[in-house]
């Protein structure tokens, strides 16, 4: 999972950084958001170059024949024929194959059909099994955590980028440093990225703020 460039916020918010109250205000809000983005930063490239590895130690993912396709002709009107031939398909995970004998489970007319099922989905599942087992050997010492730490990382990113979106303004210079960090256009270090509605809930917050403001 490649994450590109980030780089702390810099200027007048940063500068302000050692004299920001460790309440939960804006500032340290903001303080927060910029911790998640240096842990989502310090394990990405830990997690892609371990991924790297392991894709190349361990070569294709697990699959499993689940049956043919038969051969046929593609019809079309005023072209020619086109024949099909027949070709294998695959289950790609061990859900789809305990989903597939549901299902066979479900079409089964009698005990013979059902036993035929449950002896087939079995030496599908253990297939499965076997070659994940294979596959996972091959993975690297310290990519699960890796990956667990990014997204948890990624997590809290989403939580802190929630947090700033969702505060409400104490004061007025406050009000006018949400609305400026809001809308920091950058080439680099632009990693508050609201969506659209998020973006006009803060303008329907700032408005109610003006106007309390105003009215004290």
């Amino acid at each position: 999972m490649a994450t590109p460039n980030l780089v702390l916020p810099t200027g007048r918010l940063a500068s302000a950084a050692d004299r920001r109250p460790k309440s939960k205000s804006l500032a340290a809000l903001i303080d927060k958001l910029n911790a998640t983005v240096a842990e989502v930063e310090k394990w990405s490239p830990i997690e892609e170059r371990l991924g790297d590895q392991f894709r190349k130690a361990a070569g294709s993912a697990p699959k499993v024949k689940g049956g043919v396709v038969p051969a046929s002709k593609l019809i079309r009107d005023g072209e020619p024929d086109v024949d099909m031939p027949a070709s294998d398909w695959f289950y790609r995970s061990r859900e789809d194959i305990e989903k597939g004998h549901s299902e066979a489970l479900a079409r089964a007319g009698n005990t013979e059909d059902r036993a035929a099922a449950d002896a087939r989905y079995a030496a599908l599942l253990a297939d499965w099994d076997a070659q994940e087992a294979a596959y996972n050997r091959a993975k690297p010492r310290g990519l699960a955590r890796a990956q667990r730490m990014l997204g948890k990382a990624h997590r809290a990113w989403s939580v802190a980028e929630n947090a700033i979106v969702n505060y409400q303004p104490n004061t007025l210079p406050e009000l006018i440093e949400l609305l400026a960090y809001a809308g920091r256009d950058e080439m680099r270090g632009v990693f508050f990225t609201p969506d659209e509605g998020q973006l006009k809930f803060m303008l329907r917050s700032a408005s109610s703020a003006v106007a309390k403001f105003t009215a004290n």
